[in-house]
């Protein structure tokens, strides 16, 4: 049995080695063939001389166990998947990152044909997915000058299914639109590579369902024109909010002092409010802040604005229910996860 055993592991083994030299024919898939090849080599290895795992068995402490050897096997089997399958999760994460480039660098050349060079003032971007209902209330109500600076519009649409780009582009904004859904973050990102061509002084973000109030975009702005800070952001404690009802609500809220006290801790920043999107940021400092978490982006932003240096400041803002349909941020545990994992994230960074 144990040589049918062996042999059985010695054909699997070269057929799989077999297997990746002929993939490489029609696949350009290394990181498959690679594990191909590292499994087939390992049965064919072990196969047809067991006892290269004595070493490993003796340091496992299985030496006398009757079944010892398969067991290290076993052992070293699932510690090398494990392994790779981490290569492959970071393998994987590389890509979808160069991809995400690549959309938001192209959803950013739709403004390539509008005469937008050196526009100065402040930008506001509106990152916006299925807000067709809330846009034109929030669009209208974004004052024409704010700190003495004309304002101008950007309606990031991430892949929204609703008309939103045709409302955006009705009441004035530019619009730039990204071909699939991305998330707030990424529509920031592609809002942020805009503005940096449009040669505007200050970047405003503010939600599209209304929660932000565009009349106290001034509070924002101002410090920044006065030269007292270059990126500030918005305090519902400070200022005022409505609530969610029921359990959702009470837990959101509980998280935000949590998660607050644990970015205070690790960034040394002296803020009451992390996970507020209503901030605006000196335009010039926005090529120092490593921006790369497509959702729950806030912590990355204040952690990294922190580590290069910019002034920090937080002002009172008021944040309102949204004025329809549903948050895009998903349910209270997913919400808390990934709020969470961005921290962390961002602090090892």
């Amino acid at each position: 049995m144990p040589s049918t055993l062996r042999a059985a592991g010695f054909v699997i083994g070269a057929a799989l080695v077999i297997g990746a030299v002929l993939l490489g024919r029609w696949s350009g898939n290394r990181a498959l063939r690679l594990l191909m090849v590292t499994t087939g080599l390992a049965l064919m290895v072990v196969s047809a001389a067991p006892d290269v795992v004595v070493p490993i068995q003796d340091w496992l402490g299985l030496a006398e166990a009757p079944t010892g050897r398969i067991t290290t096997v076993i052992v070293v089997s699932v510690v090398v998947a494990y392994l790779l399958m981490l290569f492959l999760v970071f393998r994987t994460e590389r890509v979808s990152q160069r991809v995400a480039r690549l959309i938001r660098a192209l959803s950013a050349a739709q403004m390539e044909g509008v005469d937008i060079a050196r526009l100065g003032g402040v930008l506001v971007i509106v990152p916006a997915y299925n807000e067709a209902a809330n846009l034109p209330s929030t669009l209208d109500a974004v004052p024409p000058i704010v700190a003495g600076m004309p304002t101008h519009v950007l309606v990031v649409d991430d892949a929204s299914r609703d008309g939103t780009r045709a409302v955006a582009l009705a009441h004035g904004a530019h619009v730039v639109s990204h071909p699939v859904n991305g998330g707030g973050g990424a529509a920031l990102q592609t809002g942020y590579l805009v503005a940096d061509r449009m040669g505007v002084d200050v970047v405003v973000t503010m939600d599209a369902d209304g929660q932000h109030d565009p009349e106290e975009m001034e509070r924002l702005v101002a410090p920044i024109a006065a030269d007292q800070a270059d990126f500030v952001t918005g305090s519902r404690r400070k200022g005022s909010f409505e609530q969610e009802d029921g359990l959702d609500g009470a837990a959101r809220n509980f998280g935000i002092t949590v998660y607050t006290r644990i970015v205070n801790f690790l960034g040394g920043t002296d803020l009451t409010d992390v996970s507020n999107g209503y901030r605006a940021i000196r335009a010039s400092r926005l090529p120092e802040l490593e921006f790369t978490e497509e959702q729950f982006h806030n912590p990355e932003l204040l952690l990294g604005a922190r580590r290069a240096g910019l002034r920090i400041v937080e002002v009172p803002v008021t944040i309102r229910r949204r004025q329809s349909g549903h948050s895009k941020k998903g349910g209270t545990i997913r919400y808390g996860w990934g709020f969470l994992r961005v921290v962390v994230r961002s602090w090892f960074r």
